[in-house]
């Protein structure tokens, strides 16, 4: 597939510039990113862009946040996405970036009732366009250099499909008189709080809310020991301490002996969390 590869400061002020000069005021778009998969910690890893004519590709890791913004933040530029909320909340939480001018069809596919609302069904079902299935790509390593081409033609489907949709879908929530609901759902999209709690990545951890209180103070030491050294060496955190056996450990101390650790983590390593665990284990 055709594509404009875009890969520092200097190539995206130059494209964005031309854009305004052609006096266009809408894209599709749609992110990739790492979310303690591959490496520690959540990260954009690719962009993608459909312009009505170009297919464009920008790579993050090459520019620096402002000029990131000039995008993102733009409010100039109608940004047409499916499914926003996780990209919107990762940019916020990782990068302080807030897209704004946000055209979210998601929410249509609650409106008219489609039996299947992820983006590929109803492509399928509009536009009779039949893509490849998320699931191949749900698990690829977005952080990799250089990326395959099969993965850049998988992101690229996402959203060159998007502007042509939205005219589908705008014309069915018109007809059935569902507009107003729609934008509605959008403002409320647009105008939500992304910024997370820091309790939040303690409270997701199934079983947490069910412990006792001074379960969850050990919990939250457990916790932050497994969260430091996967920070450390760049490793997803269930790859030191996997979050089912986080509880487990809280609620039987002798199970810290029964972990089972990836073989990515040397036994120098090993002893040292082992360590920490029984000290935070005993400090109650």
């Amino acid at each position: 597939m055709n594509y404009i590869n875009i890969e520092n400061e200097a190539e995206l002020r130059s494209y964005l510039k031309k854009f305004e000069d052609k006096e266009l005021h809408i894209i599709a778009l749609d992110i990739e990113a790492e979310s303690n998969l591959h490496a520690y910690g959540e990260k954009l890893c690719l962009t993608q862009i459909f312009d009505g004519v170009n297919n464009i590709i920008i790579d993050p890791f090459k520019i620096d946040n402002d000029t990131l913004k000039l995008l993102f933040e733009n409010t100039n530029i109608l940004k047409v996405m499916y499914d926003a909320g996780s990209d919107l909340s990762l940019l916020k939480n990782t990068a302080d970036i807030e897209i704004k001018s946000i055209l979210d069809l998601r929410p249509a596919a609650e409106l008219l009732n489609y039996e299947k609302k992820d983006l590929h069904s109803v492509i399928a079902f509009e536009l009779g366009i039949f893509l490849e299935k998320k699931r191949t790509y749900q698990k690829y390593n977005w952080i990799r250099r250089p990326v395959s081409e099969h993965a850049i033609d998988y992101a690229l489907n996402d959203v060159m499909h998007l502007l042509a949709l939205k005219d589908i879908i705008l014309a069915k929530l018109f007809a059935k008189k569902l507009l107003e609901p729609f934008l509605l759902k959008n403002l409320q999209i647009q105008n939500k709080d992304y910024t997370r709690d820091p309790e939040d990545k303690y409270r997701k951890i199934n079983g947490y809310s069910r412990l006792q209180k001074d379960e969850k103070s050990v919990f939250r030491r457990v916790f932050d020991i497994r969260d430091k050294y996967a920070e450390l060496y760049n490793i997803p955190p269930h790859n030191v301490i996997h979050k089912a056996d986080l509880i487990v450990i809280v609620k039987d101390a002798k199970y810290i002996d029964e972990i089972r650790f990836t073989k990515r983590i040397s036994m120098n390593l090993i002893q040292d969390i082992l360590h920490e665990l029984r000290i935070a284990i005993k400090a109650v």
